[in-house]
């Protein structure tokens, strides 16, 4: 993936709905249902920021199994840590993400497409 631009960046992080998902999703997996309950935004309007997010690779997807036997998608926060420091007549500014996990029901789901 082609690392984002800082403008893309803080365009993203202006966005309170943005960052209250990044925040949210940083301290457990949520689908965009649990996300749209906890922002109060509607769940179309969740998916277009986390396509947003997911285009630069600051939040993940993972699935999740439901007690119904089925399984949903959720989303984690990705985002680290980001900095802008103005040093020395510079700007200079950094991105930290988490690296991808995988959670036991991705692992099951790529063993399960091996059979």
């Amino acid at each position: 993936m082609a690392d984002v631009d800082l403008a893309t960046v803080v365009a993203l992080l202006d966005d309170e709905h943005t960052r209250s998902i990044l925040v949210a999703t940083s301290d457990r997996p949520l689908s965009a249902t649990e996300l749209s309950e906890h922002c109060g935004l509607s769940t179309s309007s969740i998916y277009r920021r986390l396509d947003r997010l997911s285009e630069v690779d600051l939040v993940g997807e993972r699935t999740r199994p439901r007690s119904d036997g089925h399984h949903e998608t959720v989303y984690v926060s990705r985002l680290h840590r980001f900095e802008v420091t103005v040093t020395d007549g510079e700007l200079r500014w950094d991105l930290d993400r988490e690296s991808e996990s995988d959670d036991v029901a991705d692992q099951l789901t790529r063993l399960w497409g091996k059979f």
